[in-house]
């Protein structure tokens, strides 16, 4: 008997130990999704903050509603990114707002586009399958979805398994162009490289702990703005009309906006590898400097552009030779209070996510998440975009 009981103790205390080295992961799989109705509420609940704060570039959305259905984006990695709601105004589409999909990804929302270009989501999906089978004939697709595979460039993605060897190969259609990309990592500091990279991972670097307070912040923003507006009588459910903004607009709750910005005209890149030719393009004609603006072309070849992409040093370049202006480079410490400084003192700047180059034109601050406001030359799209976590690697001031 005394050696059944020493035998029954010691094997408890070897499973009592094998549950304490176990990664936590591994004891409980938590599910932080967020579900498309949590984010049609706080995407409706800002959408209707920003109108009646006046907030810039939502002067128009009066009388604008969010279809509840959105299109689901994913990341290149197979994880849910972004539920994609679609904002219309007398049955004309106005914008787009992107409410991350999962909690370990930070606060809710991330950009918000205004007059977005549509994109052609099937031809994408259609075109990626047929590639799929083109390259590998004996393979068997296991999924094709939305995908952002290079933000702020969306796609369709499909993975196919090939049969003979055990392989899985990933085919990207861009859902503008229906050009194939290259499944390759992209470079980073050449503005302009076709590639790939996951916004996804980029966004857990500041820590899935720190993310999801940001996200339990940011829901409970969500909810006070809601009371707010019950509070006031207004039915958030409905399109918000002008009587409805100005019985909003006196509470404090839903006016905690401020912001700042100057008016950079907004080009659309003629090339897949011209989008800092035309962020110059825009400074141009905001600085007048020349007094003719020039083509893209010309831009590129006086800067003497590889077959692909321009980097930092042909952005100073121009800066310095056409300009006569200073070029300040930063790749570390984007501070926002650096934003709100350049931009009061109307000087608009070049800002950098992996590969591809925007012109900030302003920012805004409401309930303590900062925003940017860019004008982008991918497809020409103007949005505000969320600092928190955000895609953003580099500046170039000019000063």
């Amino acid at each position: 008997m005394k050696k059944k009981f020493v035998l029954s103790v010691l094997l408890a205390t070897m499973m009592l130990m094998s549950m304490i080295l176990l990664p936590v992961s591994a004891q409980e799989e938590k599910d932080y999704s967020v579900t498309a109705e949590e984010a049609f509420e706080h995407a409706n609940a800002h959408m209707i903050s920003f109108i009646a704060g006046n907030a810039p570039g939502f002067e128009n959305w009066a009388g604008a509603s969010i279809d509840p259905k959105p299109q689901e984006l994913y990341d290149i990695n197979g994880q849910k990114l972004f539920y994609q709601f679609s904002v219309y105004k007398e049955n004309k589409l106005i914008g787009t707002i992107d409410v991350c999909a999962d909690k370990m990804l930070g606060p809710s929302i991330y950009d918000i586009k205004f007059d977005p270009k549509p994109y052609k989501a099937a031809e994408a999906m259609k075109k990626s399958k047929g590639i799929a089978n083109d390259k590998y004939p004996t393979g068997e697709i296991k999924s094709t979805f939305m995908v952002v595979y290079s933000y702020p460039k969306v796609g369709a993605m499909t993975i196919i398994k090939d049969k003979a060897t055990g392989d899985e190969h990933r085919i990207f259609v861009d859902a503008y162009t229906l050009d194939e990309v290259q499944d390759k990592p992209i470079n980073e500091t050449n503005f302009g490289d076709l590639g790939v990279w996951s916004i996804y991972e980029q966004r857990l670097k500041n820590g899935v702990g720190k993310n999801l307070k940001e996200w339990q912040k940011s829901d409970n923003f969500t909810k006070s703005i809601e009371q707010a507006i019950t509070n006031k009588g207004v039915n958030s459910n409905v399109a918000i009309t002008e009587e409805n903004i100005k019985i909003l607009s006196g509470d404090a709750a839903i006016m905690a906006i401020t912001s700042g910005y100057v008016s950079v005209p907004i080009y659309t890149q003629e090339t897949t590898y011209y989008c800092v030719p035309t962020s110059i393009q825009m400074l141009c004609e905001y600085f007048n400097i020349p007094t003719s603006t020039p083509s893209q072309t010309y831009i590129y070849n006086y800067l003497d552009g590889p077959p692909y992409g321009l980097s930092y040093d042909d952005i100073e370049e121009w800066v310095e030779d056409v300009w006569g202006k200073t070029p300040t480079v930063r790749t570390t410490a984007l501070y926002n209070i650096d934003v709100v400084t350049e931009i009061d003192n109307e000087r608009p700047f070049f800002s950098m996510v992996s590969g591809h180059c925007r012109i900030c034109r302003g920012y805004l601050n409401q309930g303590g998440y900062f925003y940017m406001y860019i004008n982008d030359p991918e497809d020409g799209n103007v949005y505000y975009e969320c600092t928190y976590g955000g895609p953003e690697i580099g500046r170039v001031y000019v000063r």
